[in-house]
């Protein structure tokens, strides 16, 4: 008892001492993290989350008041995409930091295979003990998803006492297998935590959390709001484990989810923006001068940048860049590239497709097998952020130039044994899968 007075004083004074230290001015996070040997790191992605319906994104409705403060002390990409709106493909390309046609994952039994070098694997073999909650059935040990992890834990049991029937873990179950995990970690080493929450998807929350509304924008709304209290209670854990103060914790999302827009309801069935642009906060072990970048940038470069931010050496094989330099203001504040796919159909009204998103412009063609192979649309994305009005037939010229991109960077076949096919799936979450309508 004495050990726990002493340790919680100890920690109540450092942050107190935190909370008195102004904030770093971007200029200062280089010398900053340079004081810290190795930082733990935390990537926590929010399934089915779209960026317009967060608090620090303008949304009106305060869904999400702990994101907002690690933004008000911290870095928010205005301009973030997926590289998929299918979990598989977009955690594959977010994990591995490969282009969707690198990694060739795109059918419904296909998974990670040996080739494939995880984020995970990287900071593993640099020294940190890597750990990850997740519950999402495509990401199960069976597709490979594990590999770099000590600990890769699916919680068992549902969680909440919910409403209506759920599928997958819920907030509760993530935040009491992160703690547990936190408390158990030895502190001489640094970590790498990944969790994976899955109530989005689920338009899931208990009650309390329910005041958007009692449709089915309300309940996605609900279930962001629960998301929010559940990361703020793994901001809690950080703090009475002493690990806050040298931890970096990167937000993000695998895809969005379109709610009505363009008569499309769900998500990896077109590659528009209600299912590409995504959230993406990075909060540091100390507070810095609020850091907004306008630039666009994409899923794929977080592995770098977790790299980065441990001081471990980026792999040739990845194929993203650390987000760092936009950060401190090093690098110009130009957008980069970013292209997204979506392979075998998971539903009637989805197909084969792929997309580029360059220079304020977004291209998406349907390709083969599709029946309507060709078929391709064309958006201004900077008057028309929500991609509502196609200028395929209006814009020739930026048609050619982005079709000629894309078919270029489709040309590159996949790199050898990353992805592995025929994937044979664990029953229970094939079961799981099944339920969504995934399977048949």
């Amino acid at each position: 008892m004495r050990r726990w007075r002493a340790r919680s004083a100890l920690l109540a004074l450092a942050l107190a001492l935190v909370a008195c230290a102004p904030p770093t001015p971007r200029s200062g996070i280089r010398a900053r993290l340079a004081a810290f040997a190795r930082p733990n790191l935390v990537l926590i992605v929010v399934d089915t989350l779209r960026a317009d319906r967060v608090t620090p994104y303008g949304f009106e409705a305060n869904t999400s008041p702990e994101l907002a403060r690690w933004a008000e002390h911290g870095a928010l990409f205005e301009n973030a995409l997926a590289q998929s709106s299918w979990t598989k493909i977009s955690m594959a390309s977010l994990l591995t930091s490969l282009w969707p046609r690198s990694h060739g994952i795109r059918e419904v039994r296909d998974g990670l295979g040996d080739a494939a070098q995880t984020v995970a694997e990287v900071l593993h073999d640099a020294g940190y003990r890597t750990y990850a909650v997740q519950t999402n059935g495509w990401l199960d040990q069976s597709f490979g998803f594990q590999q770099g992890f000590d600990r890769y834990v699916f919680p068992s049991g549902r969680g909440a006492n919910l409403p209506r029937p759920s599928v997958w873990p819920h907030v509760d179950r993530v935040v009491d297998e992160a703690t547990r995990l936190l408390e158990a970690h030895d502190a001489a080493a640094p970590f790498f935590l990944y969790l994976h929450f899955m109530d989005v998807h689920e338009y899931a929350a208990p009650p309390e959390f329910k005041r958007f509304g009692s449709d089915a924008a309300g309940a996605y709304l609900a279930a962001v709001a629960w998301v929010d209290d559940g990361i703020r209670r793994v901001r809690t854990a950080l703090e009475s484990t002493g690990l806050a103060g040298r931890t970096a914790i990167v937000f993000a999302s695998d895809h969005g989810e379109s709610l009505g827009e363009h008569g499309v309801q769900g998500h990896a069935r077109d590659l528009r923006a209600p299912v590409l642009h995504v959230p993406l906060v990075i909060r540091f072990p100390f507070p810095i001068e609020p850091v907004r970048v306008a630039a666009q940038v994409r899923d794929l470069d977080i592995a770098p940048t977790l790299l980065e931010l441990a001081g471990v050496a980026v792999p040739a094989s990845f194929e993203g860049e650390s987000l760092l330099p936009l950060i401190t203001g090093e690098a110009a504040p130009e957008g980069r590239e970013s292209y997204a796919a979506l392979g075998a159909p998971l539903y009637p009204d989805s197909a084969v497709q792929a997309a580029i998103a360059e220079s304020g412009w977004s291209y998406a063609r349907r390709l083969a097998p599709d029946a309507r192979a060709g078929e391709e649309w064309l958006f201004d994305r900077r008057v028309d952020p929500g991609e509502n009005v196609d200028l395929a037939l209006r814009e020739p010229e930026a048609l050619s130039r982005l079709r000629a991109r894309l078919d270029a960077h489709l040309a590159a076949p996949p790199r050898p044994g990353v992805a592995k096919r025929e994937v044979h799936i664990d029953p229970s979450i094939a079961e799981r899968l099944r339920a969504m309508g995934y399977l048949q």
